[in-house]
């Protein structure tokens, strides 16, 4: 007969996944730490995941394809013009950031970590929306031939995320609002793919 697997306790052991791995770090973070912070017992975890990397695995795969379907979501509203699905999109990731900044840290951690590669079958997806949004800025005069998909991805993600990232440090010590930022963020990727 199949174990029954408690969604709660799976919902605790991701959160707790993410908290751990934001407080630790990703190599610092070990199964026990984990299943502690999630009330859990390490045989639990065990019985539902084969090791931490399989658990982070799951959570990256988790919310690298939400953006993807934001992504999907955005280019099905906003089919003529890269301008305001960039806005919105920007817009989500400072919204994300607000409201769930472990997972948002989470994500940054993975992001920037090489043992975390997207699954083929989001490599093709991710693939697919770069190329519409090329051709959407290719069409409305928005984006030069010259951008790659791999630049158009770097600075759609990596950029973006850096930089609310890199803010959120606060290394100067102002009193700035991440929201501040929307129109100069869109603006210079804009201008970054008309090069």
């Amino acid at each position: 007969m199949a174990r029954k697997i408690d969604d709660e306790k799976i919902k605790r052991i991701k959160e707790a996944t993410m908290q751990t791995i934001v407080e630790n770090g990703i190599e610092d973070t070990t199964i026990a730490m984990i299943a502690k912070n999630a009330n859990v017992s390490g045989g639990y975890l065990y019985r539902i995941y084969k090791g931490k990397q399989d658990l982070i695995n799951e959570l990256f795969f988790e919310k690298a394809n939400s953006l993807y379907q934001e992504l999907e979501f955005l280019l099905s509203v906003q089919q003529n013009t890269i301008e305001s699905f960039i806005n919105s999109f920007i817009q989500n990731r400072i919204i994300y950031f607000i409201n769930e900044p472990i997972a948002s840290k989470f994500y940054y951690q993975l992001l920037h970590n090489e043992n975390f590669a997207l699954p083929k079958d989001l490599r093709i997806k991710t693939l697919h929306v770069m190329e519409t949004i090329k051709a959407i800025g290719l069409k409305s005069g928005e984006i030069s031939e010259n951008i790659s998909l791999y630049q158009l991805h770097y600075h759609l993600f990596v950029y973006v995320i850096d930089y609310i990232h890199f803010k959120r440090k606060n290394i100067f010590g102002l009193k700035e609002s991440i929201n501040e930022d929307l129109p100069f963020l869109t603006q210079s990727i804009l201008k970054i793919f008309k090069q």
